[in-house]
């Protein structure tokens, strides 16, 4: 029998190993977990790069754990015991999480692992199930306009032609929910759903301004591309 363990986030703070930079230059604690995660994200791209690592903790014990660099997700239970926590968590209002960023050297030496998943579509399908009430993510409000800043991984959007949808609509402009509902004819909690998976996955950022007319006519040269990638992949 296969015994998990989960390390107690007390163990990140035992020496010698520091975190990865001074706490001036954390985040701070009162930051909502979605946007100290986004921040994390967001870090592939930055320069000078802040540390790749990262723990994701609950009740000050560590659930998983986060490699930007290599784009994966170490949980420390096995996996479906770590997503459905973390999808009932992101459910709620104000997720009962916090990111703790840390050195490679901490990382290698404290990360216990159960299961090793691919970083943001493992993070855009919880976003996809945490949708609840009918709501957007915090800090998101309903009338909330978000544009892509790049496309999403591709193993993110196989099999989703709604999805694709969306992001060849959002790569070019921002739009609120209800714009791509009435661009694209797509149900509410549908877009809503994407908004949140998007918006926690650091691909999309919000936009000011209201929103621009956009006819949905230049996205079907986009979906047949989609449609012949798809038939390439199969063959």
């Amino acid at each position: 029998m296969v015994r998990f363990r989960r390390h107690p986030f007390e163990d990140l703070e035992a020496p010698p190993a520091p975190l990865s930079m001074p706490a001036a230059t954390l985040p701070a604690a009162a930051l909502p977990f979605v946007q100290q995660l986004r921040i994390h994200l967001a870090n592939d791209t930055a320069t000078p790069r802040r540390s790749a690592y990262a723990a994701v903790i609950h009740d000050d014990t560590a659930v998983c754990w986060l490699d930007t660099k290599n784009d994966r997700m170490m949980t420390t239970a096995p996996a479906p015991i770590t997503l459905t926590l973390l999808q009932k968590l992101l459910a709620e209002e104000h997720p009962a999480l916090s990111l703790a960023p840390v050195t490679k050297e901490v990382f290698e030496q404290r990360a216990v692992v159960s299961s090793n998943l691919a970083l943001r579509p493992t993070l855009w399908n919880i976003a996809l199930a945490a949708t609840r009430l009918d709501r957007l993510m915090l800090p998101l409000q309903m009338d909330a306009k978000l544009r892509l800043r790049r496309w999403p991984d591709f193993r993110i959007l196989a099999h989703r032609h709604d999805h694709f949808r969306l992001c060849a609509l959002l790569i070019k402009q921002g739009a609120s929910v209800q714009a791509c509902c009435d661009i694209l004819d797509l149900p509410q909690r549908q877009v809503q759903s994407f908004f949140n998976a998007a918006f926690l996955t650091a691909y999309a950022f919000p936009v000011m301004g209201s929103d621009a007319p956009v006819r949905p006519s230049p996205t079907d040269g986009l979906v047949n591309l989609w449609r012949q990638l798809r038939i390439r992949w199969s063959a």
